[in-house]
């Protein structure tokens, strides 16, 4: 007499890599071809991106070139106290510093500072295209409150991990709009469609949202149907991140 199977543990297997998928991200992510058709366009670098976009290229060329100065300077100058697998890579912190100085907005939201790469990009821009404009960051860890020390305007708050949904969306009510998000936070789809969501009700219109590892989870492709009016990929080293506007 043959046995009847017992799927109970591999229904449990089951259970677990999706509430795995959903809290922290596909390990392996969404498939190029999945972002393909949610987006309006694909480009291999920020410079291509800038050529092919509605911005003046023109204008922006030379705030390229000096990304790539400012990126080596804050590599070698930084302190880690994180690890080095989270810190924001060329293409994205290029995007940051160019589109910044260029927009020169007056709020800026970031979340996830880790090594601070990205925070400098934006603080830089801020410092030298509209030193009124101001940054708030968010992360959960407190090392990472020393990650800019110049003298521009920079807001760390530190986030509970128990409470981290409330806290964000309470601090954030305390102002009007905000011109650019950075999400560079946790990458599981619960969180990232639930920031994406806050961000698109605390931006400005036109106003920009960026993330990186938008092929953690299918968040951003699911939104960019219904919730974004126009946006972009672009490949960085290991991974994508994504431009979308209001």
């Amino acid at each position: 007499m043959k046995k009847t199977p017992v799927l109970f543990p591999k229904i449990t297997e089951i259970f677990l890599k999706r509430a795995s998928l959903f809290l922290h991200g596909n390990r392996d992510g969404v498939s190029l071809n999945f972002l393909q058709k949610n987006t309006n366009g694909i480009f291999l670098s920020t410079e291509e991106f800038m050529i092919n976009s509605k911005l003046n290229y023109s204008d922006l060329q030379k705030d390229l070139n000096r990304s790539k100065k400012l990126y080596k300077k804050v590599l070698t100058g930084h302190k880690s106290v994180t690890s080095e697998k989270w810190n924001t890579e060329f293409q994205l912190f290029s995007l940051l510093y160019t589109l910044v100085k260029s927009k020169k907005p007056q709020l800026v939201v970031e979340t996830g500072v880790a090594n601070g790469i990205s925070t400098n990009a934006i603080m830089f821009a801020l410092d030298e295209g509209n030193r009124s404009g101001s940054l708030h960051s968010f992360d959960v860890l407190p090392e990472t409150k020393n990650a800019y020390t110049g003298k521009g305007k920079w807001d760390f708050h530190l986030l509970d991990k128990k409470r981290t949904h409330q806290q964000i969306s309470r601090i954030l009510g305390n102002y009007s709009y905000v011109d650019i998000w950075l999400h560079d936070s946790n990458h599981g789809y619960r969180w990232q469609k639930f920031e994406y969501l806050l961000a698109l009700s605390r931006l400005k219109k036109d106003g920009i949202l960026i993330s990186d590892d938008i092929d953690a989870s299918s968040a951003w492709g699911e939104l960019a149907k219904t919730h974004f009016r126009e946006s972009y990929v672009v490949f960085d080293s290991r991974k994508f991140f994504g431009i979308a506007f209001k």
